[in-house]
């Protein structure tokens, strides 16, 4: 029991405790300092003076131009300026590049010639190369045809010495067939035989061995007898016409 009693008073003491620290807490917060909205706070105007005092170098600034420190340009002016001096810059560079301009147009020109001459002078290397290509080509068939004239002459020659017999007749025919196949190889190759016989004599086509008196008829200087064909392929002559020409 006597337990007891000691803690039960120990719990009332420490309780009186308590309630007397709350109690000191509430009579500080109802005694505490005046709020600030009684004291006078820094920076108020004094009585009749109308003027702040708290800044003064305010005051100072108030006075000054706007843009900076006194007698500093504005930045349009700078702007003003900076292009003057660039336009000044460029009209003394007008000269020195109408100048180079000159130079170049002259280059131009120069080249644009030998670019011509050049062209020209290799359009005509083409077409003499192509001249030549051609001519011989020409001068190759030449020479394989008049190889084999002999041949068609001989074949000519074999239709002659034909009689017109019933029993020769199939052999001539055969012939004139082998005569008729070489001449139409000849019109494929351009060659063609040159016209002789009654026509005036020309030196350019015609080789005259011998001259004969002219049947009635027969002009003077005229081709009175061929005695060998002649071929030519376009302008050049293969072979020249043997002939007899008329006095």
């Amino acid at each position: 029991m006597t337990k007891d009693k000691a803690k039960k008073e120990k719990r009332e003491k420490k309780g009186s405790i308590d309630k007397g620290k709350i109690e000191d807490l509430k009579f500080s917060g109802d005694t505490g300092s005046p709020s600030g909205s009684d004291t006078q706070s820094e920076g108020t105007q004094a009585p009749g003076d109308g003027k702040s005092t708290d800044h003064p170098e305010k005051e100072e600034q108030a006075g000054q131009p706007m843009g900076g420190k006194s007698g500093q340009s504005s930045p349009a002016a700078n702007d003003g300026e900076k292009k003057a001096r660039e336009n000044a810059g460029k009209s003394s560079l007008v000269p020195e590049l109408q100048k180079k301009l000159e130079e170049t147009e002259g280059k131009r020109d120069e080249y644009l010639s030998l670019a011509q001459r050049v062209q020209a002078d290799f359009d005509n290397y083409k077409r003499r190369n192509k001249n030549a290509i051609a001519d011989s080509y020409h001068s190759a068939t030449a020479d394989v045809v008049e190889a084999f004239l002999p041949v068609l002459d001989n074949l000519e020659r074999a239709m002659d010495s034909v009689p017109d017999s019933d029993t020769e007749v199939s052999v001539r025919k055969g012939v004139e067939m082998v005569k008729k196949q070489f001449l139409d190889t000849l019109s494929r190759l351009g060659v063609e035989e040159i016209e002789a016989l009654g026509k005036p004599f020309d030196p350019t086509f015609h080789n005259a061995v011998g001259q004969v008196d002219g049947e009635e008829g027969q002009e003077e200087n005229t081709v009175a007898e061929v005695l060998q064909k002649g071929y030519k392929m376009g302008d050049k002559v293969i072979r020249y016409s043997m002939v007899h020409v008329v006095r």
